[in-house]
């Protein structure tokens, strides 16, 4: 077989002189397209001799058909290295896992240990670059529902060539913004070395303790920002409900408590959705979302203002936050140490897509119900609902089925309804008013909000 190399020549004259060699910059992705013979890869001479394979062309496109052959080679070496990496998808059983990446002259394949692949076409490829090293490349696809990522340092300019510049813009706008956030001023790179020089003697822990602390200490405009790129994107499992009926009541609640949050400046955002889960969630920043399953199974709107008080008050307390900078590690700890969000906000974002929104530890399960009850005393509602609405729920639904994704998130609820019967218990005594709504119209116009749906399917 010839060597496809010795038709270069040929195919870089045909291309290259009629548009000269001006028409070469910027056209990077055509010339290649036009200059690789085949699939197999030519045997071009090396380095410094290529000029002999193009010498009978004139010197101005024999300089551009050695760029272009220069550029070849190392497209095709892009198609044939792997990175270490890995994937994010609601396919995957924990939402994510490890996976060996190839760029192939289509898009970014990703297979995963138990041996299924996972494709994001160059045409559909999102790029964004941060995580907790700066460096991490996240690819997207363009409903945002798939995620492939790497931090090899050679990925970003291996997945430019593979992608013959389709990407360059993307890339290199990623690149700026991650050295504008990066920048920092003398006296924060003074004390963040400080920090961390103080935090690599204290230990594993020390770092864990100190993130913990930094998580309280950023502005609530990342808050804001990790909710609403979650919510933009996550799957909320029905339609959101727009009868004024039902909604007035949810922001009438949401409105007494605001005033007595532990933290001023949260605007909450109320969502409800139509299913029948009995359930509800408030993401940082304070995107509360309640399903209308929890509406009608609740005796009076003081029981779902107490849940409704649990969960604003999980974003009070910046519990969302805490979660996502443990489940990042502790290199994302350091990150937060020396004042990095970006990668706190990339990272949970996709965390809150894949993992179940209410799953918090035991101890700030504990914290949101006693802020919970202080804020609905402060409020003037009943404390003693919430207590009363995990009694009635146990009684009703046992072990917690399926639709009961309020209580089967939040364990071991037993031992929490004496513990809010005590907290309620210590507080000073005051006259407590039922909320003023009409509750039987809402658990009304809420179930025909459900009926309608059911039969629209």
């Amino acid at each position: 077989m010839s060597n496809p190399a010795e038709k270069w020549p040929i195919i870089m004259w045909r291309v290259i002189l009629p548009l000269g060699e001006s028409a070469f910059q910027g056209r990077r992705g055509f010339f290649l397209r036009c200059a690789l013979p085949g699939p197999e890869r030519p045997t071009l001479p090396q380095t410094g001799r290529l000029d002999a394979v193009f010498r009978p062309l004139p010197t101005t496109h024999r300089e551009a058909c050695i760029l272009v052959a220069w550029y070849g080679t190392a497209w095709w070496d892009a198609m044939n290295k792997q990175f270490s990496g890995g994937v994010l998808s609601d396919q995957l059983g924990n939402g994510r896992a490890g996976a060996e990446i190839v760029l192939t002259a289509a898009g970014v394949s990703a297979r995963v240990p138990d041996g299924r692949s996972f494709d994001i076409p160059y045409r559909e490829c999102r790029v964004e670059i941060g995580g907790y090293n700066g460096r991490m490349v996240f690819c997207r696809d363009s409903i945002r529902t798939l995620t492939i990522f790497c931090d090899d340092r050679k990925f970003p300019g291996e997945l430019a060539t593979a992608s013959s510049g389709r990407l360059d813009e993307q890339l290199g706008d990623a690149l700026k913004r991650v050295r504008s956030q990066s920048r920092r001023g003398t006296l924060i790179g003074v004390v963040s070395l400080a920090a961390i020089l103080v935090l690599i003697v204290g230990g594993y822990f020390g770092v864990r303790y100190g993130a913990q602390a930094a998580v309280h200490s950023l502005p609530i405009s990342v808050d804001r920002q990790l909710g609403k790129t979650a919510f933009s994107s996550m799957d909320l499992g029905g339609p959101e409900v727009t009868d004024k009926v039902v909604v007035a009541a949810i922001q009438k609640m949401v409105d007494q408590l605001k005033p007595q949050a532990a933290i001023e400046g949260f605007d909450f955002e109320i969502h409800v959705v139509d299913s029948e889960e009995l359930n509800a969630f408030c993401l940082p920043g304070g995107v509360i979302v309640v399903y209308t399953g929890l509406i009608s199974g609740a005796e009076n709107p003081d029981q779902v203002a107490a849940v409704i008080g649990h969960e604003m008050s999980h974003a009070t307390l910046r519990h969302g936050l805490e979660r996502t900078s443990q489940s990042l590690g502790v290199w994302a700890a350091v990150s937060l140490l020396i004042g990095d969000s970006t990668g706190l906000i990339a990272g949970g974002a996709d965390l809150f897509q894949v993992a179940v929104v209410n799953s918090y530890s035991r101890e700030q399960e504990d914290a949101a119900d006693k802020e919970g009850v202080r804020m609905l005393h402060a409020a003037g509602i009943d404390p003693s609902s919430m207590a009363k609405f995990f009694a009635i729920m146990e009684q009703e639904h046992g072990d917690a089925p399926k639709l009961f994704a309020w209580i089967s998130t939040h364990p071991q609820h037993t031992d929490r309804i004496a513990s809010v019967t005590a907290t309620v218990d210590a507080l000073p005594d005051r006259q407590y008013t039922p909320l003023d709504i009409d509750w039987q119209e809402v658990q009304s116009k809420a179930k025909d909000v459900q009926k309608t749906t059911k039969g629209d399917r």
